[in-house]
């Protein structure tokens, strides 16, 4: 059963829950506000590596009946980060949200209709499902002001259903004006059986002009269309999520579900997930001239099982991803251009075991888990658009490159994480996890004899933490 503290930030999230809810779950009433307060603070590598601390707090309200069934809701979730001149504090919103909630007479408690505004971000509305492989997050990267959104949904006992657009202002470099461009995502889900759940999402949008053909004079409009599938079967109680911070950190509930507290009834659950998701995106064909748009397949597809059984639990999560869908959100590799036909990629593959046990008596949920990853490449030709790119590059998220030695193939990535949770009632909650990671893709530069940079490669080896924090009122 969901906790009342956390219901209405989930309800703000979409697609967020692969489990479906239980119909024979009493519905319980929800306190009028509720406060969060959290730290967290990571070093992903204790030696190398700058440590970041982040603090965010939500505030959420709800209205009495406004109507005969109309309620009005609001979520304001705040990341407050420190530094710059003066070393002031600045605010970025996490898609805060106004929502209103209309309950049909004679309708199932968890029934109705909600229309909801994201004023000033939009990441709580996307495709995909698992976080890993989820995307358009973020539909316009070149915006020129904050993106916005109204979504309508409707929930039934055994479907639901949803239509979203998402909008901003994007600048056209070739007619020098912002246009305001628009996002279209819908979909909805079947409860096929009371354990079996089918879900579908698809969307269009236009990301603008291409900044890269505008120089050359010519209209070239990054337009995108895909599809996101999920089947789900589950049987039991409701079973979280693992404590694998660093997964999940880019998450926008990742604040609220991973203090969703748990229920431990002794009896056996579990839950199978499997997706997937393809893209077509409209870039420039960098063989051609002039600039023409080519269009650009991605992929992903993920599998996520999990399983309870007294106080222990199980998850295990395996992903791929090519390496056009890491980019899907940042267009291209140079931006806003499609791989050339010389370029040779591969597709990034991961997979993650672990385990818990809970100690009801202290609130304490030790684990363990265990990551192997072989990660994302690109062989660009001799002539290619990096430097250095005869050599193997390793695309570890969005933009996100390390240039392989001459000769120096991709490697798996070992990772080892000790994880706990330490829940203090209802009221304040610990997540922490200390990691080990072998990964033989690291690499720097360093002059050689020459004084020409070359790329090096680093100690495979290092260690982190990730610590979380939550206070809640």
């Amino acid at each position: 059963m969901t906790h009342p503290l956390l219901t209405l930030p989930l309800l703000l999230s979409l697609g967020q829950t692969p489990e479906p809810l239980q119909a024979e779950a009493p519905v319980q009433a929800e306190p009028r506000i509720q406060a969060r307060l959290s730290f967290l603070g990571a070093d992903s590598s204790a030696d190398t590596e700058p440590s970041l601390t982040t603090f965010q707090a939500a505030l959420e309200a709800r209205s009495p009946e406004l109507a005969s069934g109309l309620s009005a809701e609001a979520a304001l979730s705040l990341f407050l980060t420190t530094g710059g001149i003066g070393h002031g504090v600045g605010i970025v919103d996490n898609s805060s949200a106004f929502r209103l909630r209309y309950h049909p007479s004679g309708w199932d408690a968890r029934e109705g209709w909600a229309l909801s505004v994201f004023p000033l971000s939009t990441t709580r509305l996307y495709m995909g499902f698992s976080y890993p492989v989820t995307w358009e997050r973020e539909a316009f990267p070149r915006r020129s002001s904050t993106e916005s959104a109204l979504e309508l949904s409707l929930s039934r006992r055994r479907w639901d259903a949803f239509v979203a657009i998402k909008s901003a202002a994007v600048l056209n470099e070739l007619a020098l004006e912002d246009a305001r461009h628009y996002a279209l995502l819908l979909g909805g889900a079947l409860d096929v059986t009371p354990e079996v759940r089918l879900a579908l999402k698809g969307t269009w949008l236009n990301r603008g002009q291409a900044p890269g053909a505008a120089v050359q004079g010519t209209e070239l409009k990054i337009k995108v269309k895909g599809a996101s599938a999920q089947a789900s079967w589950h049987r039991g109680a409701p079973i979280g999520s693992s404590v694998d911070l660093s997964l999940y950190s880019g998450d926008p509930t990742f604040f609220e579900r991973f203090f969703l507290p748990e229920t431990w009834p002794g009896d056996f659950a579990a839950s199978v997930s499997l997706e997937g998701n393809l893209v077509s995106q409209q870039l420039q064909n960098p063989d051609v001239a002039p600039p023409q748009p080519r269009d650009e397949l991605s992929h992903s597809a993920a599998l996520e099982a999990r399983l309870k059984q007294g106080f222990w639990r199980l998850h295990a999560l395996a992903y791929l991803r090519t390496p056009a869908f890491i980019q899907v959100d940042a267009p291209g590799l140079p931006p806003y251009q499609a791989f050339s036909d010389d370029t040779e990629t591969h597709t990034e593959v991961s997979g993650t075991l672990g385990g818990d046990y809970h100690i009801a008596a202290w609130g304490l949920t030790p684990g363990l888990l265990a990551r192997v990853t072989l990660p994302a490449t690109l062989q660009y030709d001799q002539q290619g658009p990096l430097v250095g790119s005869e050599r193997l590059v390793v695309l570890r998220g969005p933009n996100k490159l390390s240039i392989l030695p001459a000769g120096v193939e991709r490697r798996p990535v070992l990772t080892v994480k000790a994880t706990a949770r330490w829940d203090l009632g209802t009221v304040a909650g610990v997540l922490a996890e200390v990691s080990y990671e072998r990964d033989p893709n690291r690499s720097t530069f360093e002059d050689d004899g020459t004084g020409v940079a070359q790329p090096v490669l680093l100690p495979p080896s290092t260690v982190g933490f990730n610590l979380l924090l939550q206070a809640r009122l």
